[in-house]
Formats: structure tokens, sequence, C-alpha cells
């Protein structure tokens, strides 16, 4: 009968062991995961030129599209024309086609150049690059314009 109390104590004594190892006394807040998401911009892998004619007071605008979201440049590499000075400014701008013309949402006025004179940066879709004159023109321009794109 000792036998059978010493090893119902023992198993009580290891079962009340077991059962609060896990307990301690500080309470623990729940915790929480921010989940912070990250764009990457691409940058342009692609390029296509444009090559139109500006009238006077007129524009002329080339449409291409964008896969992957990331950098668009556009650089006017060439103007050219009778009675047209190569130093000449255009309007050089990037946008969204809207019917026979471009919505233009980012421009600036630029003479030729070597480097990229307008980048913004475009989710994927239809984009347009236009060249427009500003008031310099005597007369019609050859243009040519570098779209980089990823």
């Amino acid at each position: 009968m000792i036998k059978l109390r010493h090893c119902f104590l023992i198993a009580l004594l290891v079962g009340t062991a077991f059962a609060t190892a896990g307990c301690n006394d500080t309470p623990t807040s729940p915790t929480t995961t921010d989940t912070t998401t990250t764009t990457t911009i691409a940058s342009p892998t692609f390029t296509e030129e444009f090559l139109g004619t500006v009238p006077v007071s007129g524009s002329a605008f080339y449409s291409f599209s964008v896969t992957t979201y990331g950098t668009v440049t556009a650089t006017l590499t060439s103007v050219s024309g009778s009675f047209v000075p190569a130093t000449v400014t255009l309007g050089l701008g990037l946008g969204v086609p809207s019917g026979e013309t471009c919505a233009v949402t980012s421009s600036i006025n630029t003479a030729k150049g070597a480097t990229a004179q307008l980048s913004t940066t475009y989710q994927p879709g239809v984009y347009c690059v236009m060249v427009s004159d500003v008031g310099n023109l005597f007369a019609a321009a050859n243009v040519a314009v570098t779209i980089a794109y990823p």
C-alpha cells in the first residue's frame, strides 16, 4: 500500500511539473508583423527611334508600349530642315495617346542633345512622345527622338 501511495505521489508531482512547465508570471503581448511592399523601378532596356516632321506652329507624336513598371526617357537627338537652325528649341513631351494627339503629362523646351532631356516613371501601358514648335520655327523641321523604356 505504501508503494502505491509513493507511485501515486510521484505521478502527481511529475504531472504537476509538466502542467506548470510552460507557465510563467509574465503575460505576453500579441505580436504584429508589418509587411512593406517594395516596387523596383526597372531601368530602360529597349530603345526606339521616332523620325517625324514638325510643321510651323504644329507637332508630331509617336506611340510606344511599356510592359514593365520603370523609367522612360526621351532624347531629341536631331533637328534639321531648310531654314531650321540646328540649335532651335522645340517642345519635347511624354504622355498618353488621346485621339489623334498626345496628351502630354511631362514636358520640357529643349534643343537637340546627346543625353536624355526628359525622364519619368510609368506603369505598363501605351504612352507617347511629342515634339512641338514653341514659336521658333519658320519652316517645317525634321526631328529624331530616341525613346528608352523597360
